[in-house]
């Protein structure tokens, strides 16, 4: 579980400047049959899938509910390639609790970065294929995430995952976006992107890049889980999410309160902590709300501890205004 696309965008844009950013037909391979082009909602990633596998209905990508498998789909700048290329490194990943098993290339032409690992995770382990490349405007990433049990028994075999992987390409435009939540009241907020085709990330200015000078700048970001599975203590779950935010030290929790936004039950977190890098001092603000039929939102904000007062109050504004769209 977890929002993948969340916690990168918090670590490069919001509470930290993390230089690891993490979160085409191939060419000499059969195609797979029954195999179609197929862009996630909102997304210019395009990839060859074969038969049996849908959009999600949480995130940007594909799942596959007979195997168990999911396709995640992150675009970015152009420039970050190379900034991945440089970070995605053994600690790096293991620091999300990937163990990096190979580096290799695929069939696919261009510059690519192609990379195998092993995550344990609340369903048993699964086998993560990470293909980066850089198309057009766009730097893709495509996370398949596959119970390892499903390769060591033969019913999902790596070369047609491989194969997937270098059908990857992008799309002259994006495929139509769906909206699944609404903000009745972003108070001082503008929106500045959305990512992995269901969050969204605010600002005071509307941009997902803060100056160089404005750490800890306030921002706000709305997120779902990547899948449905039930949250069995909820308390307990989101102060791990909020612990698991990168770039701090020194957390601190200073409250933690049921609450209920949008019809949703959830636990709502003030934490205080200090940016590792500048050492300035943050309030962090998070709900974690919980569907009826499985999986979370997340509403997380952040500003500078010295306006706790003024954004605390926002916060839980614009948290009281979320709603699900039917």
């Amino acid at each position: 579980m977890g929002t993948g696309g969340a916690d990168i965008w918090l670590r490069r844009y919001g509470a930290s400047s993390l230089a690891a950013l993490l979160v085409l037909l191939a060419l000499g391979h059969p195609a797979v049959v029954g195999a179609r082009v197929q862009q996630a909602p909102s997304s210019r990633i395009a990839i060859d899938l074969p038969e049996g596998y849908e959009p999600a209905k949480l995130f940007s990508g594909f799942t596959h509910d007979t195997l168990g498998i999911s396709l995640v789909t992150v675009e970015m700048p152009a420039q970050a390639y190379d900034e991945l290329a440089k970070g995605l490194t053994a600690e790096a990943l293991a620091a999300k609790g990937v163990t990096l098993l190979s580096r290799g290339e695929l069939a696919k032409p261009g510059p690519h970065i192609y990379i195998r690992g092993e995550q344990a995770a609340a369903g048993g382990i699964f086998a993560k294929f990470f293909v980066v490349f850089r198309d057009r405007d766009v730097t893709a990433l495509v996370t398949a995430n596959i119970p390892k049990a499903s390769i060591d028994s033969g019913q999902v075999k790596v070369p047609d995952i491989e194969h997937m992987l270098a059908s990857t390409r992008i799309a002259a435009a994006a495929a139509e976006a769906k909206e699944l939540f609404t903000l009745s009241y972003v108070g001082p907020f503008k929106p500045a992107g959305t990512f992995l085709g269901t969050a969204k990330a605010f600002t005071l200015d509307g941009r997902p890049e803060p100056p160089a000078a404005a750490s800890g700048r306030p921002m706000l970001i709305v997120a779902p889980s990547l899948d449905r599975r039930p949250v069995a203590k909820p308390e307990e779950y989101a102060v791990q999410l909020m612990q698991g935010v990168g770039g701090h030290r020194d957390l601190r929790i200073v409250s933690k309160t049921p609450v209920t936004y949008g019809g949703l039950t959830g636990i709502e977190i003030e934490a205080q902590a200090r940016e590792r890098e500048n050492d300035d001092e943050l309030l962090l603000y998070q709900a974690v709300l919980l569907p009826p039929d499985g999986g979370y939102w997340r509403i997380f904000g952040q500003a500078p501890w010295a306006e706790r007062e003024r954004y605390l109050a926002e916060f839980r504004k614009i948290a009281a205004g979320f709603a699900l769209r039917p």
